[in-house]
């Protein structure tokens, strides 16, 4: 019965875009639908071959659509100019994703139980089957109704037409501070979760979701310094924050559901926040997105950030060798490096676990702009190889608790690989003239 309710919801779904005939402007997709549609067959049919549970593998399923649907959309509206659907989608996409890793974790961690020698199971490959039509499902879709949306209210990357939506955007922010500062009262009021670790959930997350936030706009712009710079803060904020999450709150387990509300709220906050000051930063600087069509070599004279990114890979290719010494002089104890895929010594494993974190960043960021951008083909594309690289990345962090270890090799892979990832796209972007804001 619950497998049925799964694929049931699964297919609902993936029938969504269809609305989209009976709307105008319609942007339905036929091709992307078409290919979301083989996804999810094949992702149902796995269990049928034996390729792990039915239950297990339609909730991943059901969580990385859900999930990767509401990425695309605050990715597509943190480019943009509306703060309140910047909101709105950061409360659907952060809320979601603190939900969903409970499933994902659960999974992931069961099946790590039944990996023997390092070796693949069919259990594992279920999953990542799972895993990908899920990632892919969920942007495609999501892209859809986005496009709807933003030719509905007139929105770009510097402009929204609508004056209803703009009246609404002047109140968000500060909407959002205050919110915050009444979560925070609530909680400490009614005791309803220890202080200490609302606090810290509130801090790491608003300012992980700020420098995410400016991460990603750079990201998709044409700068190539400034995605170093926040991509390094980026890589090593999120590794603090998922370990105290994962593994050192006070009321123990994973990621406790009292903590949703601070997580959400502050994510929230903070996402907004960061894409505020990021259009401040980008306006002073004059940082603009489709530079190939109007000033193909604008930033060909950047190239400052090469030595920054030399600087940091000579420290963490050091720390690769020297990784327990260097814990044990700052009194930090040194953990097992858990793979996915093989058992490792420690410092291959932590090489192996930088290279998932710069090949993540490279298909995050092309998937990123692809879906910020109009050719459904090559966003398709990025999705599938995005897809893998998640799940790999993904039972990564799940499967090492205990994560300040990986602090060098985590911000040197995410700075190199949006850095990578970005000139490919560009590249991409030029031959295929597809922009961020079209027509």
């Amino acid at each position: 019965m619950l497998a049925l309710i799964w694929s049931m919801a699964c297919l609902v779904l993936l029938a969504s875009p269809l609305v989209l005939r009976t709307l105008e402007p319609s942007v339905f997709d036929a091709r992307s639908f078409t290919i979301v549609l083989w996804a999810f067959v094949l992702a149902l049919s796995a269990p049928m071959l034996g390729l792990g549970d039915a239950s297990t593998v339609y909730q991943v399923l059901l969580a990385q659509t859900v999930l990767f649907a509401a990425f695309v959309s605050v990715s597509r509206m943190r480019q943009r100019k509306s703060a309140f659907l910047h909101a709105l989608a950061s409360v659907a996409s952060n809320g979601s994703w603190f939900v969903v890793m409970f499933v994902l974790a659960g999974a992931l961690v069961h099946a790590e139980h039944t990996l023997h020698g390092g070796a693949l199971t069919r259990e594992f490959i279920g999953l990542l089957i799972a895993s990908v039509a899920g990632i892919l499902a969920g942007r495609l879709v999501g892209v859809q109704w986005m496009q709807f949306i933003e030719r509905r209210f007139k929105i770009k990357t510097d402009s929204v037409g609508s004056t209803a939506l703009a009246r609404l955007d002047g109140y968000t922010v500060p909407a959002l501070m205050l919110t915050l500062v009444a979560m925070a009262a609530v909680y400490y009021d009614y005791h309803l979760a220890p202080w200490r670790d609302v606090v810290i959930v509130t801090a790491l997350g608003f300012v992980q979701n700020g420098v995410y936030a400016m991460n990603t706009r750079l990201a998709n712009r044409d700068h190539p310094g400034w995605p170093v710079v926040t991509g390094l803060l980026g890589g090593a904020v999120f590794i603090v924050h998922w370990t105290y999450l994962i593994g050192y709150s006070e009321t123990g387990g994973l990621m406790p559901l009292t903590l949703l509300i601070p997580y959400t709220v502050a994510t929230v906050a903070g996402s907004n926040m960061g894409a505020m000051v990021s259009m401040l930063y980008e306006n002073w600087l004059g940082i603009k997105a489709d530079t190939h069509r109007t000033n193909p070599a604008m930033y060909n004279t950047v190239h400052w950030h090469r030595w920054l990114l030399v600087g940091v890979a000579v420290l963490a290719i050091a720390y690769l060798p020297w990784s327990t010494e260097i814990l044990a002089f700052f009194g930090l104890a040194a953990h097992s490096i858990s793979l996915p895929f093989a058992e490792l010594s420690r410092p291959l494993a932590l090489l192996l676990g930088a290279a998932m974190f710069f090949a993540n960043n490279i298909t995050h960021t092309l998937s990123s702009r692809a879906g910020n951008r109009n050719h459904a083909g090559y966003h398709a594309v990025t999705c599938l190889i995005h897809g893998g690289t998640t799940f790999f990345m993904g039972a990564f962090v799940i499967l090492n608790a205990s994560f300040l270890d990986l602090i060098p090799v985590a911000a040197l892979g995410s700075a190199a690989g949006q850095l990578f990832a970005q000139r490919a796209s560009l590249w991409m972007e030029k031959r295929l003239e597809s922009v961020m804001d079209a027509a």
